[in-house]
């Protein structure tokens, strides 16, 4: 099952107004957190689901255009979208499962792990028949996905390009998952791209503990090798909330 927590602005961006007597796209949520819905949620199969990612999804405005940002609440992973239209919730949802389960196979394939799209496209829309959009803040992850906000704008003012394909969305994304984040309640800072990549392939591609530790600490062992010969680069704010 797919949550999507939306803010306010994200909510009226995707369901403009429900004509009258219609069941509304954007509902009350079951709790008053996202990791308290488990035992209200029901699949469309009638069963608890299997597996549930939450999103918080948020509306902003850059050079007058609406751009959606999605992040991931359990492992920060933020998407953009620069090409939704007001009121399209087809676009939106087709949008985003195309180009996360595209981004994920490409994560998985430069680690040298077996991925192929249309596997993972069959095993991502089966465990997830079932989509939902609650009106529903997480502070702290609207923290980190305000820095990511910040990072897209510093993107399109320094390029002078606003992105329009699903290649140059990804090259945003793949930039803005790369920033350390924090989180109480966890000891130490981790990097969402890691993250989302080992969380996808224990759920698609049956990685084990030990495996998505091995797979951490290359990564973090090839981004100690880039950043020794790269520049330095400013910093973002939101590095724990």
């Amino acid at each position: 099952m797919l949550i999507f927590n939306c803010s306010k602005a994200f909510a009226e961006f995707i369901e403009p107004k429900a004509p009258t007597g219609q069941v509304r796209l954007v509902g009350e949520p079951p709790s008053p957190r996202p990791s308290e819905d488990g035992p209200h949620l029901i699949d469309a199969d009638g069963e608890p689901p299997r597996h549930v990612q939450q999103w918080l999804a948020h509306l902003i405005e850059v050079r007058g255009k609406p751009c959606v940002l999605a992040m991931d609440i359990d492992t920060r992973y933020a998407m953009v979208f620069t090409n939704v239209g007001k009121g399209n919730t087809a676009s939106f949802l087709n949008t985003f499962a195309e180009r996360l389960v595209n981004q994920m196979v490409f994560a998985a394939q430069s680690v040298g792990m077996m991925a192929d799209f249309e596997t993972m496209w069959a095993q991502f829309l089966e465990y997830h028949a079932r989509f939902q959009f609650f009106l529903r803040y997480d502070r702290s992850t609207m923290t980190h996905l305000l820095d990511a906000a910040r990072a897209f704008e510093d993107h399109v003012e320094s390029t002078g390009q606003w992105p329009e394909t699903h290649e140059e969305c990804a090259v945003v994304d793949a930039s803005i998952n790369q920033l350390l984040r924090g989180v109480k309640g966890r000891r130490d800072h981790f990097v969402p791209a890691t993250e989302m990549l080992c969380q996808w392939m224990a759920t698609f591609g049956g990685l084990t503990p030990d495996g998505a530790a091995a797979i951490r600490e290359r990564l973090r062992a090839g981004n100690h090798e880039a950043a020794a010969t790269a520049m330095p680069l400013p910093t973002t704010g939101a590095l724990n909330s």
